[in-house]
């Protein structure tokens, strides 16, 4: 049972000093924060700014 126990702190480490290493070598351009809208993110948000207009009845003609 003591070889697991060395299996399973080595697979941390290992992704500990993995996600380290990509970190270092992409030079922390990578912002999980503010991540860019996908073509079909801002389709979607047209539309359904469309859709919303569409139904708005406070433009009437009064």
């Amino acid at each position: 049972m003591h070889w697991v126990m060395w299996i399973i702190w080595g697979s941390i480490a290992a992704l500990i000093l993995g996600s380290y290493l990509v970190d270092v070598l992409t030079r922390r351009k990578y912002n999980l924060n503010k991540q860019e809208k996908t073509l079909n993110q801002n389709s979607a948000e047209a539309d359904a700014l469309r859709e919303v207009e569409r139904f708005n009845n406070q433009s009437g003609t009064l």
